[in-house]
């Protein structure tokens, strides 16, 4: 790919703004990102993407009582990503799910779904709000060793943000989750999405993004346990 010239002659005008002695970089430098191939190029989805992003999450919803419905919109190269979790597959996500048992204890789970728009530098993009609100009716297991009892808490949490891109093909290929906006909102000790279900059972779990004690656990289980013993893993592995 080469710039064109007045895309060349601006990225120069920023570099020597940036690096000139005395002057303040007040310029924006053009620079490549990881995200940019999200974008296909600057083409224009053939797809009303808010709609089929509507689709995509009533499918989610039928997956609590049917076989996965939703599986058929991921593209073979599919990520999930968190605040702490991920970059993670959807065959990872699955298997985890599957090992904390999250629809049978919540099985009223209401992700409070609002706010649809379109990400105006990418078209592929639709972003959403979601505050989760349930009750812990059901037993939670966590792994192969540990089971809450069910504890009839209503649960509230922080409204987070969720971001899902479309391929061309009209697939998801990334799907992103971000941490609570207000950690104030609920009664979950500002703990978001499963993380704010764990807390509200009573699993005293850390949460927080960089939190070492996190860090050295996630890395245990990936790295050592190989996400077994039931616990799942937090990323996948280049080979996935």
């Amino acid at each position: 790919f080469v710039a064109p010239p007045h895309a060349r002659s601006a990225a120069r005008a920023a570099i020597s703004l940036r690096w000139r002695p005395g002057r303040q970089a007040a310029s924006t430098i053009m620079s490549a990102h990881w995200m940019d191939h999200l974008k296909f190029g600057g083409s224009t989805p053939s797809f009303d993407v808010i709609e089929k992003t509507k689709d995509y999450i009533a499918a989610t919803e039928a997956s609590r009582t049917e076989k996965n419905p939703a599986s058929e919109y991921y593209a073979e190269d599919y990520l999930f990503r968190g605040p702490i979790i991920g970059p993670i597959t959807n065959y990872d996500v699955d298997a985890t799910q599957k090992d904390f048992n999250i629809s049978s204890a919540y099985p009223d789970l209401d992700r409070g779904v609002f706010g649809f728009t379109i990400d105006p530098q990418n078209p592929y993009r639709c972003m959403f709000f979601e505050r989760w609100t349930a009750t812990h009716t059901g037993t939670l297991k966590i792994g192969d060793f540990l089971s809450i009892p069910p504890t009839g808490k209503r649960v509230e949490l922080p409204t987070h943000l969720t971001t899902i891109v479309w391929n061309p093909e009209g697939k998801i290929v990334y799907q992103s989750l971000s941490p609570p906006i207000d950690r104030f909102e609920g009664n979950t000790k500002g703990a978001g999405a499963i993380f704010g279900l764990l807390v509200a059972a009573g699993l005293e779990a850390p949460s927080a993004v960089g939190d070492i004690s996190l860090i050295l656990q996630q890395k245990f289980i990936n790295d050592i346990l190989k996400g077994g013993l039931g616990l799942g893993k937090s990323w996948s592995s280049e080979e996935d």
